[in-house]
């Protein structure tokens, strides 16, 4: 949380991501419609993460986007738990579990995604995931039940996690009970939010198919496509950037895998395959959120590896304490925790000024400010990003403040476009300049 909290204090968040999370929960606490101001739609309709909706009785308590960032350092952190039952579970000694669960919190996906991502609901399905293997293969029915449960409720997508965790269990773990049920939750709840819920709550769009476009328009469009041309899906699956990113997700742990046991990663079939198939390259990588379903399921491998290699009488030299240096290794090698002094040092020149600007626009209902500002002014039903487009006097009527930050326009905002902003604020009766330093404006509608 620390990195994640010290990166927001920097004014280096993820821009609208946080700030949309935060001001969905924010109205939901508030008992407020929860419709985002900046993407129009309901909470439910973006990815039917019915999570959202307890972790709004902690806004309730005090309202503090800090909230998010401890949740998700959490939920990552306690996937290191279920790591530790199944390496237990497989047979291994307590100091071998307790390794796997160090390499698992040093694996560098936990970290690069924790501060990286801001704040994504799926982070708390890591855990779940982990508990839901755990439980099935210990007969655990009812915890299995919570855990698919808690699974689904992140994000809708996560419902072809489940399915494919139903198959592993059907087909590697003769659980056919476990593995029918997993499948049965999981193909119900993708129809439901896919196919009815999502859509009526985005206006008939079904939402997450930008970057599969070359596939098709709609969902079923790309499911035909994919299945009727499989020469286009294997062009794509072995490309050599996909290729490498295979390669990254088991390099921080290669060094215990056996390949006879990579069965255990069924389950990761349809995100891998996902991230693979899309246009977008951020997919696939150890920073963005996108792996999420899929590490955890490298560390499961591990375990089954280094449990097959003490019954086996195998691989006697792999020791834990050389998993857990070449951990960290990994760690060092792949970490971006240099971040921190190539990247988000570039708001601090006028900090202080920043800060004070968004003290004084705390008690305003409705703002329009800078991209990397608006987790920081999430609390409202009404707040936007400016954009690299002029804005009539119209517009601007239907806020009662602008905070600008002219030293940082803001994403994909030109410095030409705020200073015109700037100017035509100060040509508008309607508003007034209340603070200004240090290149930071905030102008207030007038009463």
């Amino acid at each position: 949380m620390g990195a994640s909290s010290l990166r927001h204090a920097l004014l280096q968040s993820g821009a609208l991501d946080l700030a949309v999370f935060d001001q969905w929960i924010y109205l939901l606490s508030q008992g407020l419609p929860p419709i985002s101001s900046f993407l129009g739609f309901h909470v439910l309709g973006d990815h039917a993460a019915f999570i959202l909706y307890p972790i709004s009785l902690l806004y309730r308590l005090y309202p503090d986007i800090h909230w998010l960032l401890l949740i998700q350092a959490f939920a990552l952190a306690m996937g290191a738990v279920p790591i530790y039952a199944l390496s237990r579970h497989s047979g291994l000694s307590r100091l071998e579990g307790r390794t796997l669960a160090l390499c698992y919190v040093l694996y560098p996906a936990v970290f690069n995604i924790n501060f990286y991502a801001d704040f994504r609901p799926e982070a708390i399905a890591v855990p779940a995931i982990l508990w839901a293997m755990w439980a099935g293969i210990a007969k655990k029915t009812v915890q299995l039940v919570f855990a698919v449960a808690l699974v689904l409720s992140c994000k809708e997508i996560l419902s072809l996690t489940v399915i494919a965790l139903g198959l592993w269990f059907w087909l590697s773990e003769r659980r056919q009970v476990y593995g029918w049920w997993c499948v049965a939750a999981g193909t119900i709840w993708f129809t439901f939010t896919i196919g009815y819920l999502i859509p009526l709550l985005r206006n008939g769009n079904p939402g997450g198919l930008g970057f599969y476009s070359y596939l098709g328009d709609s969902f079923s469009e790309v499911v035909l496509n994919a299945v009727t041309n499989p020469g286009l899906i294997a062009g794509r699956v072995f490309l050599p950037d996909r290729l490498f990113y295979y390669l990254l997700l088991i390099a921080p742990v290669i060094l215990g895998l056996h390949w006879r046991q990579i069965g255990v990663m069924i389950p990761t079939l349809p995100m891998l395959l996902l991230n693979a198939l899309s246009d977008y390259a951020a997919q696939r990588d150890l920073i963005h959120h996108y792996s999420l379903p899929i590490f955890p399921f490298v560390l499961v491998w591990l375990v089954r590896s280094l449990a097959s290699y003490r019954k086996r009488q195998q691989r006697q030299w792999l020791k834990p304490r050389w998993l857990v240096l070449w951990a960290i290794i990994a760690f060092l090698a792949l970490g971006k925790y240099e971040y921190f002094f190539t990247r988000y040092l570039s708001h601090s020149s006028n900090l202080p000024s920043v800060y004070q600007g968004i003290a004084l626009t705390s008690s305003s209902t409705s703002v329009l400010t800078a991209a990397h500002l608006c987790p920081h002014l999430s609390h409202r039903p009404i707040i936007h990003q400016f954009l690299d487009t002029p804005f009539t006097p119209t517009q601007l009527n239907q806020y009662s403040s602008v905070l600008l930050d002219i030293q940082h326009p803001g994403q994909q905002v030109s410095l030409e476009r705020v200073t015109a902003l700037k100017q035509r604020l100060k040509t508008l009766s309607e508003f007034r300049l209340t603070y200004s330093q240090n290149e930071v404006f905030l102008f207030e509608k007038r009463l």
